[in-house]
């Protein structure tokens, strides 16, 4: 009796089975039964094939990124596409540039290096009069951790490019340190507009990615230029003629606020001449030039700093300006007792050489400053103040792409004293970037230098330098960048 019962139960589940596949057959809507090809939803293949129903083929659609499409696009079409490229890190970026001039490129750089400065002598003694302590160090740190974005927006001939950075001498703080907008005209013209480096000196507008030793030679911090907000205009001639012109708020104006600036710009500029063919980014000759290459440049800048007192300005310069003894200009008692700086006239120049060959370098810049009509709160000892100075840097790849060894000699002369820097050092490229078929690139890699100074007249943390400086510093880096 029992038995009956189950059969009865099971013939009713069958039939009660069958009804439900005949209705989902039934409610189906009919684009799933056609042989179109898209998957069933929510039933795996196993389900599937014991269903009898038409054999679904799902459809692989192509990838793409990118802002809506216009309308009649073929959406399998793409329109962005995402990659990465050596020495520009990784971008999105439109696939016809003409139609969608949007792109972004990410990358990043860190140096990560330690510091060994070994002293010759205690004190020094300022022309202020103020006795200071030389120190010795030894320490590691983070000197530059960088970030930049570029590319281009609106229009292709419209570019921005901003570097966010950081180190351990900013008390691991980060900010920006240049931004700004380009358009090109054409070659010979390009606008450019935000914050960057002031057009003058070679050594300075060289990127810190390809300095010849850890950083830059002790007489290039000393004449330099630095960051400023203004308007640039530069571009390429033809038969190998480029320019560079900037106006400023100042020579070196980036970190100090708009209430703090006066009323007068810097004007600066840069001209290189290469008459045997492409000279290239670096210094050092990384791609071995079967032939000879020449870079031949001037630059020049002038700045004024006046009193602005009268309007609720701090008087004096920005503190960047400094005396071939180190002692900053607009210190209290350096024009005179109780005598200190309102306002001056900076006029400088330089001359720069360069040649390669078979991977030999040589890297050379002379400078000139004028400091005049110096203004301040009582008599100047001074009216007028001269320095002069050069650097020379050269060098060979005793194994082509992967190790070089370098000298330099630098000199800083003005009324105040002189200043030497002795330095050789070497550098291991191990390469990130593929060239030739050969994993190799001029920013990865691992430099060690030794330097004697004879009394530094600036103070730069970012080539490990401190006014009044005499004794041996040794420096070893680590340079990665994508």
């Amino acid at each position: 009796m029992k038995a009956n019962v189950d059969r009865t139960r099971s013939r009713r589940l069958t039939l009660a089975a069958v009804g439900l596949l005949a209705a989902c057959a039934l409610s189906t809507p009919a684009a799933l039964l056609a042989d179109e090809p898209r998957r069933l939803p929510m039933i795996d293949d196993a389900v599937a094939a014991s269903v009898s129903l038409p054999t679904v083929t799902p459809v692989v659609y192509q990838p793409f990124i990118g802002i809506a499409c216009e309308p009649g696009d073929d959406p399998l079409a793409p329109r962005y596409e995402v990659g990465a490229l050596f020495d520009k890190g990784l971008f999105i970026r439109g696939v016809d540039p003409e139609r969608d001039p949007y792109a972004m490129y990410i990358g990043g750089r860190l140096q990560v290096r330690h510091t060994g400065f070994a002293r010759s002598a205690e004190t020094w003694t300022d022309s202020a009069g103020v006795t200071r302590t030389i120190r010795n160090r030894n320490n590691f740190d983070a000197e530059r951790v960088r970030l930049n974005i570029q590319g281009t927006a609106v229009d292709p001939a419209l570019s921005y490019y901003f570097i966010l950075d950081g180190d351990s001498d900013g008390a691991s703080t980060a900010d920006f340190l240049t931004f700004f907008f380009e358009y090109e005209f054409d070659e010979a013209c390009r606008l450019r507009f935000g914050r960057w480096k002031i057009a003058s000196d070679r050594e300075w507008l060289l990127s810190s990615r390809f300095l010849t030793l850890a950083d830059r030679s002790m007489a290039t911090e000393y004449f330099r230029g630095a960051f400023s907000e203004g308007v640039w205009l530069l571009g390429d001639f033809g038969d190998g003629w480029h320019y560079e012109t900037s106006f400023t708020n100042g020579l070196s104006t980036s970190t100090r606020r708009p209430s703090d600036l006066d009323d007068n710009l810097c004007v600066a500029a840069t001209v290189f001449w290469e008459p045997l063919g492409d000279f290239g980014a670096t210094f050092v000759d990384y791609d071995c030039h079967a032939e000879p290459v020449v870079r031949l440049g001037a630059s020049t800048a002038f700045d004024k700093s006046d009193d602005r007192s009268d309007a609720g300005f701090p008087g004096g310069d920005d503190n960047f300006v400094r005396l071939s003894d180190g002692t900053r200009l607009s210190d209290l008692g350096v024009l005179g007792p109780g005598v200190q700086l309102l306002g001056d006239r900076v006029l400088k120049s330089s001359l720069d050489f360069g040649w390669k060959y078979r991977g030999w370098f040589v890297s050379a810049e002379w400078f000139l400053r004028s400091i005049q009509d110096l203004t301040a709160t009582g008599p100047s000892v001074v009216s007028q103040i001269d320095d002069h100075g050069y650097r020379c840097d050269a060098g060979l790849f005793l194994i082509p792409k992967r190790l070089d060894v370098i000298g330099r000699v630098s000199h800083v002369s003005g009324p105040f004293g002189d200043a030497y820097e002795y330095a050789g050092g070497f550098n291991w490229y191990w390469g990130s970037g593929k060239r030739d078929g050969k994993l190799a690139d001029p920013i990865n890699k691992f430099t060690f230098d030794v330097t004697a100074l004879d009394g530094s007249p600036v103070s730069t943390t970012t080539a490990d330098l401190f006014a009044g400086d005499r004794g041996v510093l040794f420096r070893t880096q680590v340079q990665i960048g994508f």
